[in-house]
C-alpha cells in the first residue's frame, strides 16, 4: 500500500472526492498494526525473561536459581542487555546488503523462540548461555528491521510519523505489560522454567500475527536495498569467524569472565556505534545532506544513551531494589519482585495514546503550533528529573522498607517519561537516516539502548556500594543536566530537518 493512501475501518484506501477539498488525513497505514504485533508478542517474550532473569542468576539452587552472587548477575544482565541490542546492527546491515528486512524479522523471531525454549528445556548454565545466544541473535535480526519498516511506512515529513511511532510503541508497552505479568507469576508459582516457556509461546503467537500480515508491510522490505559484492560477503565472512575466535580464547584463558564481561560489551558498543558514523560520514552514497543530518544524530545518539541507562535500571538497580528494599505485601498478599516494573508499563500505556491522540489532533490543525520534536525530548528528561528525585526523598521519608504506593508513584511518573522519549527518538532517528543505510541508521539507535543497558548493570552495581540518597541525587542531576542540553540543541537541529 503506498503511504500517500490511509484506510477506513474496512481497509480499503481512502481519496478525496473530487467535489470537495481534501481533508488533512492523519489514519494510520494497515501495515503499521502488522508491524506492532509482532514487536509486541517479542516484548512480550524479551521483558518477560528480563524481569527474571537477574534473580534466575543469583537465587540460590534451592529457589530455583543458579546460585551466583548479586554483584555477578547484575554485571551478566547488564552484559546481556548490551549484547542483545549490538547485534542489532549486524541484522540491520543483513537487510540493507543481503537478506530482505521482510524475511530478516520472521527469521529472528523462530530464533528468539528457539532460545526461550532452550532456558525452558536445558537447566543450569548451559542452558542459560544457549538461551541467551539465541535470543541476542534473533533480536539483532527482528528488532531493527521492524522499527526501519515502520519509517518507511511515510513520507519524511508526514504529520503522522510521530503518532504512528506513539502507537507502535503502546504495542511495545502491551507486550512488556504482560510479558513479565506472565512470567512473574509462572516464576512465582511453579519456578523460572514455566516462565521461560511462556516467553516462547508468546513469540510464537508473534510470528504467526506477522506471517498472516506479512503482505501489509512497505513493498521496499521485500527486496535488498543496497547489496554487497561477493569479496564483501566474503569480508564479512571473515571478520565473523574472527570475532568468535577471540572470543573463545578470551573466554577460554579467563582474561573475559561473568566479572568483567560488561566491560568488554560497553567497550564494544562504543566502538561500533563509532564505526558506523565514520562508515556513514564517509560514505559515497551518503549525499551532503544526509552528512550533515547523520552529523546531527551524533547528540542525540548521546542523550539516548542516558536516557536508557536510566530506564534500563528497573532490570538491575530497580530489580534488586524492589527486592530488597520495598514491602511487597498488600493486605496479606505477597507481590512478587518481578511486578514492579509492570507498573512503569501501565502509565506508559494510558499514556502512549493519549499522547498520540493528542498528537494526530494537533496534526489535523495545520494553523497550530505545535511543540518541536526535540522539546519533546527535553520535557522526557524533565520527567526523569522528577522520577529520580522522588527516589532520592525516599530513604529520607521512611525507615526501613518503603512503601509500595510512593514506590508505584515512581514507577509511573517513569513509564510516562518513556512514552514521552523513546518514540519521538525512533522517529527522529528516522528522519535523519541517509536513503543507503536506513535500517542501519535504526540499528544505530538501537545501540543507544545496548550502551544504556550496558550501562545500567554498572549503575546496578554503583547502586549496591553508595548511599540511595546520593546514588539518586547523581541520576537526578544528570537529568537535569541532558534537559538543559536537548533545549539547547532545538534551533541546529530545526535547520536539519527535525521539526
Amino acid at each position: 500500500m503506498s503511504e500517500f493512501q490511509t484506510v477506513d475501518a474496512a481497509g480499503a484506501a481512502e481519496h478525496p472526492s473530487p467535489e470537495q477539498p481534501a481533508k488533512p488525513k492523519v489514519k494510520q497505514p494497515i501495515g503499521l498494526f502488522t508491524l506492532s504485533s509482532i514487536e509486541m508478542w517479542e516484548r512480550f517474550s524479551f521483558y518477560g525473561l528480563q524481569v527474571i532473569l537477574a534473580y534466575y542468576i543469583y537465587y540460590s539452587a534451592g529457589d530455583g536459581g543458579l546460585g551466583l552472587t548479586e554483584i555477578e548477575a547484575l554485571a551478566i544482565a547488564g552484559a546481556y542487555g548490551g549484547v542483545v541490542y549490538l547485534c542489532q546492527p549486524v541484522g540491520a546491515w543483513f537487510a540493507d546488503r543481503l537478506i530482505p528486512a521482510r524475511t530478516m524479522v520472521m527469521a529472528g523471531g523462530v530464533i528468539i523462540m528457539s532460545g526461550h525454549i532452550s532456558l525452558a528445556l536445558i537447566p543450569g548454565i548451559p542452558g542459560l548461555l544457549t538461551g541467551l545466544a539465541l535470543i541476542t541473535i534473533g533480536t539483532g535480526a527482528l528488532t531493527p528491521n521492524t522499527h526501519a519498516m515502520v519509517g518507511r511506512l511515510y513520507q519524511e515529513q508526514s504529520p503522522r510519523r510521530d503518532s504512528g511511532y506513539a502507537i507502535f510503541y503502546t504495542g511495545i508497552l502491551i507486550g512488556a505489560l504482560f510479558g513479565p505479568l506472565a512470567t512473574g507469576y509462572l516464576q512465582a508459582e511453579f519456578g523460572f522454567h514455566y516462565g521461560f516457556g511462556a516467553a516462547a509461546i508468546g513469540m510464537a503467537i508473534g510470528l504467526v500475527a506477522y506471517f498472516l500480515g506479512r503482505n501489509t508491510v512497505p513493498a521496499e522490505s521485500k527486496v535488498v536495498p543496497n547489496p554487497v559484492s561477493s569479496t564483501g560477503k566474503w569480508k564479512a565472512a571473515g571478520f565473523g569467524i574472527a570475532l568468535l575466535a577471540a572470543i573463545a580464547v578470551l573466554v577460554s584463558t579467563g582474561i573475559m569472565s561473568t566479572g568483567n564481561l560488561n566491560n568488554y560489551v560497553l567497550g564494544t558498543i562504543l566502538v561500533v556505534s563509532v564505526a558506523y558514523f565514520i562508515v556513514m560520514l564517509r560514505s559515497k552514497k551518503v549525499t551532503a545532506d544526509e552528512r550533515l543530518k547523520v552529523k546531527g544524530f551524533i547528540p542525540l545518539f548521546i542523550t539516548g544513551a542516558i536516557f536508557w541507562t536510566m530506564i534500563l535500571q528497573l532490570f538491575t538497580t530497580f530489580a534488586v531494589y524492589a527486592d530488597t528494599r520495598v514491602d511487597l505485601n498488600i493486605g496479606g498478599y505477597s507481590m512478587p519482585a518481578a511486578y514492579i516494573s509492570t507498573f512503569e508499563v501501565i502509565a506508559g500505556i494510558i499514556a502512549g495514546p493519549l499522547i498520540a491522540a493528542y498528537g494526530q489532533k494537533l496534526a489535523a490543525r495545520p494553523n497550530r503550533k505545535v511543540p518541536s520534536t526535540v522539546s519533546k525530548l527535553a520535557l522526557g528528561f524533565v520527567l526523569m528529573t522528577l522520577t529520580f528525585g522522588l527516589f532520592a526523598l525516599f530513604p529520607l521519608l521512611f525507615t526501613g522498607r518503603i512503601p509500595l504506593i510512593p514506590v508505584i508513584i515512581g514507577m509511573i511518573v517513569m513509564g510516562i517519561t518513556e512514552v514521552m522519549y523513546a518514540p519521538i527518538g525512533l522517529s527522529v532517528a528516522s528522519q535523519l537516516s541517509p536513503v543507503a543505510f536506513n535500517s542501519q541508521m535504526m540499528a544505530l539507535w538501537g545501540l543507544t539502548t545496548a550502551a544504556g543497558a550496558s550501562l545500567s548493570g554498572f549503575m546496578g552495581q554503583l547502586y549496591s556500594s553508595t548511599s540511595e540518597v546520593g546514588f539518586f541525587t547523581l541520576m537526578t542531576v544528570i537529568s537535569v543536566l541532558t534537559a538543559a542540553f536537548l533545549y539547547g540543541m532545538r534551533s541546529p537541529l530545526r535547520r536539519l530537518g527535525v521539526a
